[in-house]
This record gives C-alpha cells, structure tokens and sequence, in this order.
C-alpha cells in the first residue's frame, strides 16, 4: 500500500517507473530469445552446409555432425535426405576403376618373357575360378584370380601387381605430382593437426614424402618426417635417402660415419663398397658445407693413433678425399674447390704451399675419370713462376716454415709435375723446368724406405730410357727394374709415352715404327707390374687412340690395341673394353674394332658375367660383327643367348635385339 505521507503525484510515478521496468525486461528477453534463434538457426545451416557435401557420409566425422544437427533442433529425416542424395559413391567407384586396371594392365614383359604366357596371362586375368571371389563388391578387396598360385616367380609377380595397383599408389602419384613445399608447410601455421602423426607412422606415407626430399630440400615437412624417423630407429629409410639426408648436420655426420665403416666391410665385395663411395660422395657434394665437413671428418681419420689401424685409415682417407674432391670439382668447379683446400691444411706452412699449389693448377681439371670420352687431363705447360715459388717452400732455410710433403702428394700435383718433367721435346735438354720437377716429386716420393737422392737416380733412369726409345732401342732389364722400383719414375715413361705419341711432331722427326714399338712395349710391361697404375696406363692410351686413330697406319693401331689386351688379361678389364666401346670405336675402323673383340674373348672365357657381355655385345654391334666372322665370337654370342635367363637384372629388349642380330 502507498506510504500515508505520499501525494497522489509521487504515486503515479512510481506506478509509471514501474511499468517501465516491466517492459523492458520482456524486451530484454524477447532480445535474447531472438539472438538464441538466430544462433541455432545459424548453426543448423552450417551443419546442413556439411550434411549436403558430396560423399559426406564417408567422412570419418559424419555420426558426430548428424548428432549435432539433431540436437540443434533438425529432423532426423533431414538429416537422412542430405545425406542419401548427396551420396555419390566416389570412394567405391576408385575401388572399382582400380580394379579394372588391375585385369586390363598387360603383365611387365621383360627380355625373358615368352610372348606365349604373355598372351595367357591377359585372356585369364581376371576369370572366375569358381570359388566365388569375382561377385565380391569392389570396396571388398579383390584379388585377380591367380593370387596364391602358380610358381613362386608368377605368385610375386602377381603380388607386385597387387600393391601396384592399388589405391594409395594412385594417390601416391598425385601426390608427387601436385606437391607443394609452402602448402604442405601450412599445417605447422597453429596446432599440427591431429593426422600429422599418423602420416609420419606410415612407411607408405613417410616412402612418399621421402621421395620428394631431395627436390624440395627446404620443406618443413619432409624434414620433420627425417627427423621423426632417424630418432625412431628407422635409421635404414633416412640411409637410403641418400644425399637428401646431407642437409641435416645431426644426421649427416653419423650417415658419413655409417658409409665408411661400410667401405672397410666391403673387402673385396668391388659392388657393396662402389655403391658405400657413390652414397658417401652424394652426400659430401651436396653443398659446399657438407664437403667442407666431410673433407674435415675423413682429415680425422687420417690422423688415427691406433698402430694396428694407422696405415689402412690413413690410406682409405685419402684415397676417399681425392674421390670427393674431383666429384665436388664436377659440381661446384674446379677454381672452387681448390680455393676450399687451404681451410683443409693441418698446418699454416701447409695452407700457403696449397695456395701456391692451386696457383699453379688453376688452369687444370681435378682428378680424372678414364672410363669416360673426352675426360682427359690437361699435360700442357705449367707456368715457370708458381713451380718456381712452390719449390722455394721447400728450399727455405727457415725449417719452421717448411710445410709437410702433403700438398705435393696430392694426386694432381704430382701427376701434373710428372707430365712436365717427361714432355716430350725435340732436344733432351729443352725441357728447362725438368730439375724443379724432379725436386719436388722427389720430396714428396720419398719415405723411410726410400730417400730423395734413390728417386732422382730412379728418374734420371727414366729419362735415359725415354731418350733411347725414341732412337728405337730397347731399354735393358736393369734399367727397367731400377725405374719400376720407384712408382713415380714408371709413372714418369707412362707421361713420356703419351706426351710422345700424342705430338703430332714427334712422328714427323722421329723414325716412329721402331719407337713405337719401344714405347709400346714398355707401357704393356707397366700394365703387367704395376697393378696401381694400370689405370694411368689406360689414361694415356685412351689419349693416343683418339689423337692418332688409324692416321698413322695399321701397324700403330693395331699394337695399341694389342696394349690394351694385355691390360684386359693384366686384370683391368671391365675399365679397358668400356673404353673401346665408349670411345675407341669413334677413331678407329671397324675391322681393327672386331679383332681387339676376338683378341678379349681369346682371353676371357664363360662363364660371362652380364656386365661384361652387355659391354662386348656393344662393341661388337658397334664393329658389324656377324655370325660366321669369328669362332671365338660366335661362341660368345651363343653362350650369352643360352645363359641370359640368368643375369641380373636380366638384358633389356635392345640388348636382346642385338645379341639376336649377332646370331644371324
């Protein structure tokens, strides 16, 4: 009731004030409801927004959202009709194409494939066999009608087609194909999401992503997918990744480490360790850094302290730094890596004489490689001035800044300075820089055993029987065994041989046919006693084959290919007829081609092994070879045709081309 002290004025107010607040408060919550409304309503059209996409049922999710549509006030028969129109099959209708490729896709035919079964296998692919797997749904799985039968070879083959044929190799495909390192690397943009895991599970998952780490070497991705597996243990996927795992410096280092240990395993396995050096040099040649890195880490191999171990780590060191380098120098330039040798040296003296030594290189390639046309090294003039500075070095009073004998040691310094010392010249005594030479290769030849005066005395010799060669005479059995002690002399005839035969002034001042044949001669008797430089001897006469060829008669030619004989029957043989059939069937005829074939075959015999006869089956279709020409090579070929089920991986469909003309 109203107070009794309060007006009639103050009581419509109040009763107004009142009913004002009322009215708002209803408004209030009319407000409310009608953005409650709006919010559901807003919610159900985006739930029905989902429901509508095609194949939404597929989706893993699909129960939740019909749920959630559901419970936000939507029919159930809604929700039903979505989802039963929108439908499309998409995943089944893979399935089923996937299949159709499966029975349509012929078998791989190789070189021992009899068409016969090739024929079958397409007409029975695919036949109900009666045991009812032809009416099983396409999403079932099916599996072709020969699965689980046949030999073990046809059951693989079957199981190959299988896992080939499948639905993820296809999406592997696309993959590869549409990959794009800046999208893939927008998942890490917020929380990863929940898939990522599962991915980096996968072996096919991580096996795609891997295949795509060495074009896309900055992909956040695929390097998180590397580190996920390396710290798992799965150690063996990243090893075969190759130079793609190089980036990584916490895994490079132990691949590296890995790698060599597999060298010095190998032994005499020439395949196992080849494949370790090829990986080892991917690795360290992809990029400067790596290099730099991998030369420093086999320079910490070289200095092993262990007695029993010194002299075998010392050696593969080396032996693998050389290979490194000339495959870096093929990549990065040679200018390049010999401005990188001084951050190499043990030593500042060491760091100086490598300058000097790149200076006076800086004109010549890194190593050599002398299975392969056109990769012959320079043996021009080194510059009077650098040889000069290199040998005052050397000749310094000051013992403490001698460098070490180890930038002289270095492959292509020594080659280089021997290519010097024995150019050929018309006058013996023209050669004005033979003394420093012989300086400085008898340095860096010398060890305990042998001193310096022993290997200048071994390279006089070489010299004089040099000079008595080009009058023709035949050098004596001292003088040849007084040089072939000391490496560097005989390495020494090798460079004076070529440096002969290869000047086209020589064979107009000299009377060539008897010092041909003295020069000749004594690079086969090399070939016999010096394993190690056998490859030197085929060096030089890849060098003579292609400036001489047939131009100076048949008799020249055919002598050389006679040295290259006794260089396959010395051992070097898969290096000497790759040679013949890479570049000495560019210079020379045909007919000298077949009888340096016939003459390896008299040496070789079967059983062949598929390197070997895939090489001389190109050399033969390179010379015209036909049956009937040759006994020797008619039984070759006859041996290859009866034996080449069994080589691996067997002959491609040209070789067997060939091998066929070469019957008939």
């Amino acid at each position: 009731a109203p107070s009794p002290t309060m007006s009639d004025d103050d009581e419509v107010c109040t009763r107004t004030a009142t009913a004002s607040d009322g009215e708002g408060t209803r408004a209030g919550e009319s407000g409310a409801i009608a953005a409650l409304g709006e919010t559901k309503t807003s919610r159900l059209m985006e739930l029905e927004a989902r429901l509508a996409e095609k194949d939404f049922i597929m989706e893993p999710s699909a129960i939740d959202d019909v749920r959630a549509y559901v419970s936000a006030g939507g029919a159930p028969s809604t929700a039903i009709e979505l989802l039963s129109e929108n439908y499309r099959g998409y995943a089944a209708m893979t399935t089923l194409a996937v299949h159709w490729l499966k029975v349509t896709a012929p078998p791989r035919r190789g070189a021992n494939t009899s068409p016969i079964k090739v024929s079958a296998a397409v007409e029975t692919r695919g036949i109900d066999n009666g045991d009812g797997d032809a009416t099983r749904t396409p999403t079932g799985g099916i599996l072709t009608s020969g699965a689980g039968k046949g030999t073990p070879r046809e059951r693989a083959a079957t199981m190959e087609t299988e896992a080939r044929f499948d639905e993820m190799y296809f999406l592997e495909a696309l993959v590869r194909e549409k990959f794009d390192a800046n999208k893939a690397d927008a998942v890490f943009q917020g929380r990863p999401p929940a898939w990522l895991d599962g991915l980096f599970k996968s072996e096919r998952g991580r096996a795609v992503l891997f295949s795509l780490a060495e074009s896309n070497p900055n992909c956040l991705l695929i390097s998180c997918a590397i580190q996920h597996a390396w710290q798992r243990g799965m150690r063996h996927e990243v090893r075969a990744l190759g130079p793609a795992a190089a980036a990584y410096f916490s895994i490079f280092h132990e691949l590296l480490a890995d790698h060599v240990k597999g060298i010095i395993e190998a032994g005499d396995d020439d395949e196992r360790r080849m494949d370790f050096e090829e990986r080892l040099k991917s690795m360290c040649c992809q990029s400067i850094g790596t290099y730099v890195f991998g030369q420093l880490m086999l320079a910490t191999l070289g200095r092993d302290t262990d007695k029993a171990t010194t002299k075998s780590s010392q050696a593969i060191a080396a032996r693998l730094s050389e290979e490194i380098e000339e495959a870096a120098a093929s990549l990065h330039g040679a200018a390049t890596v010999r401005r990188l040798a001084p951050w190499l040296a043990a030593s500042a003296a060491d760091a100086t004489a490598k300058y000097a030594t790149a200076d006076l290189l800086s004109s010549r390639p890194v190593g050599t490689n002398t299975s392969s046309v056109g990769q012959i090294r320079d043996s021009g003039a080194l510059a009077a001035g650098d040889l000069k500075k290199l040998l005052d070095l050397y000749v310094s009073s000051d013992v403490k800044k001698k460098p070490s004998v180890a930038p002289l040691r270095h492959p292509d310094v020594l080659y280089n300075l021997i290519s010097e010392a024995f150019k050929w010249t018309v006058d013996s005594g023209a050669n004005r820089l033979r003394s420093e030479c012989f300086e400085l290769i008898a340095l860096a030849a010398s060890d305990d055993e042998t001193s310096v005066d022993e290997v200048k005395a071994a390279l006089t010799e070489a010299v004089a029987i040099v000079e008595n060669a080009k009058r023709g005479e035949m050098p004596e059995q001292t003088s040849v065994d007084k040089v072939f002690a000391i490496p560097c002399a005989t390495a020494g005839i090798i460079a004076a041989a070529r440096s002969a035969l290869t000047n086209e002034m020589y064979h107009r001042v000299v009377q060539v046919g008897n010092a041909n044949s003295v020069f000749v001669h004594v690079l086969g008797e090399v070939a016999k006693k010096h394993i190690g430089l056998q490859g030197v001897v085929l060096e030089a006469l890849n060098a003579i084959i292609q400036s001489c060829g047939s131009s100076h008669g048949d008799e020249l030619a055919i002598s050389l290919l006679d040295l290259g004989c006794e260089l396959v029957a010395a051992g070097h043989v898969m290096p000497t007829i790759t040679a013949a059939a890479n570049s000495w069937r560019r210079t020379l005829d045909p007919s000298q081609i077949r009888y340096f074939a016939n003459e390896v075959l008299e040496i070789a015999g079967p059983p062949y092994s598929r390197d070997f006869a895939v090489v001389m089956i190109r050399l033969l279709d390179s010379a015209n070879s036909r049956k009937r020409m040759s006994k020797t090579v008619d039984d070759f070929v006859e041996d290859v045709r009866v034996n080449r089920r069994s080589f691996h991986p067997p002959l491609s469909l040209a070789e067997v081309g060939v091998l066929d003309s070469l019957s008939r």
